[in-house]
């Protein structure tokens, strides 16, 4: 049996888009039950028939095909439950604010739902509740959690302490703890209906509508990116993900958030790989490399290209929005172009080619690679600067300092070492530094109180 329910003013209308069926229901628990019940009937014609055909996810564009077998297939389904929830509330508060308009992106998108890698777990301590693979029951249970909170009648103001793992937070109130379990748990509370996109807050939802209006209301201009906003409060919130709060404890490099610096580990730091290809030898590390490798042991073309008269095939998305590019939009132009001597490149990876070889220019230390900024005339230049927290930039500045003074001690030595042995030829030693904190400077207004740019060498 679910958790309690919670409680919405507005009656739900949830449409199951599972292949023909429109099925609606007005609560939660019915809906999922009868999710349920497809599943069941791929269960049974699995058995009879093809087991690979089951793994299809027949919701409405969604296109979904798992590689784990059913179990991966079920949350993914219940997940479509949930995100029909978050669109149906969308629809409810967007039809509050009509001057917003109505979402521009498209409905291509709308059924595109994340990956669900594992089962929802719960991480409250001493609770002991088997994980979760309908996200609806799982955020029902963890808001449970700060129900079950004793806290005094009529005082909003209270402490309450999060019983997360590891998480030391304190709220006023239960209401907030609420909202500060979302950030454990990443439940998003709204998505809109007409992209799909999912949202913390109904505040998020509006600035998504917002940023569609017309480039003259774009009045803020980020000097980092270029991307412009609305209102100063969107360009401050857009600045804030480009500062690096992260430092990886293996290397130099820094990340704005912790999800970025778990991945900048996964990919650079560890050999692991635990996805397999079934038809070869094939490993990798996330399951989006092994779905696109999946596609070249396919004896038909996946991708059609849809311009009337154009007979192009692909075995994979890439090639065939590359195809596009290139042959029907006219995109495929050198738009890459080198700030010191202003020569053009079709390919990011072309200049940094020539970067590297006729320039000498070697990215910071930490750092895969060159990233590219594109200015007001539409080339796309090299990036000279990263934010990062002041907090983070005193803590690379005292690790350089050590670094300095242990260099310093080594080279004593030799020196040393070089007076006791007067036979020995002095070895020149010539270091060329390049992609180093050089000098530290305020960043243009909208100025942000925590950070600072760095700039680079280059």
């Amino acid at each position: 049996m679910p958790p309690n329910k919670r409680i919405h003013k507005k009656t739900l209308e949830l449409e199951c888009e599972w292949g023909t069926c429109q099925e609606s229901f007005n609560r939660m628990e019915n809906f999922c039950k009868h999710a349920e019940d497809h599943l069941n009937v791929l269960d049974v014609m699995g058995e009879a028939e093809d087991v690979e055909a089951e793994r299809n996810c027949l919701w409405r564009d969604c296109g979904f095909c798992s590689v784990e077998g059913s179990e991966e297939l079920r949350r993914h389904l219940f997940f479509h439950c949930y995100h029909t929830k978050l669109k149906q509330f969308g629809e409810q508060v967007l039809s509050g604010q009509p001057e917003l308009g109505t979402c521009s992106i498209g409905f291509l998108s709308c059924n595109k739902i994340p990956e669900i890698p594992e089962n929802f777990v719960c991480l409250w301590n001493e609770c002991e509740q088997p994980p979760f693979e309908n996200p609806e029951w799982f955020y029902r249970h963890v808001e449970m959690h700060s129900l079950l909170i004793d806290v005094p009648a009529g005082d909003c103001e209270f402490p309450v302490r999060c019983g997360w793992k590891d998480c030391e937070a304190t709220t006023k109130g239960r209401p907030k703890l609420r909202e500060h379990l979302r950030s454990h748990t990443q439940e998003k509370v709204v998505a809109c209906p007409g992209c799909g996109g999912m949202y913390a807050n109904n505040t998020k939802l509006f600035d998504h509508m917002i940023r569609q209006k017309d480039m003259e209301g774009q009045r803020f201009q980020c000097s980092h990116c270029s991307k412009r906003f609305a209102t100063e409060r969107l360009l401050r919130d857009h600045m804030r993900t480009h500062v690096s709060h992260y430092k990886c404890p293996l290397c130099d490099m820094t990340c704005p958030s912790p999800s970025a610096l778990r991945n900048h580990i996964k990919f650079r730091h560890s050999n692991e790989k635990p996805y397999t290809c079934d038809c070869c030898e094939y490993r990798c590390k996330n399951l989006i490399d092994l779905r696109k490798h999946l596609d070249t042991h396919s004896s038909e073309p996946t991708f059609h290209c849809d311009i009337t008269g154009c007979s192009f095939t692909s075995r994979t998305l890439s090639t065939m929005k590359l195809h596009h590019k290139r042959e029907h939009e006219g995109r495929f132009a050198a738009r890459y172009k080198c700030h010191v001597c202003d020569k053009c490149f079709t390919r990011g990876n072309s200049l940094t080619v020539h970067l590297h070889k006729k320039h000498q220019f070697k990215w910071p230390s930490g750092h895969p690679r060159f990233r590219y900024k594109e200015h007001e005339d539409g080339f796309l230049r090299l990036q000279l600067i990263r934010y990062e927290s002041v907090e983070l930039t005193e803590q690379l500045m005292r690790e350089r300092q050590n670094r300095q003074v242990e260099e310093d001690e080594d080279l004593a030595e030799e020196q040393a070492m070089e007076q006791e042995s007067p036979g020995m030829t002095p070895v020149e030693v010539q270091v060329e530094l390049r992609g180093v904190l050089l000098e530290e400077q305020r960043a243009e207004e909208p100025t942000i109180s925590t950070e600072e740019a760095i700039l680079y060498n280059l």
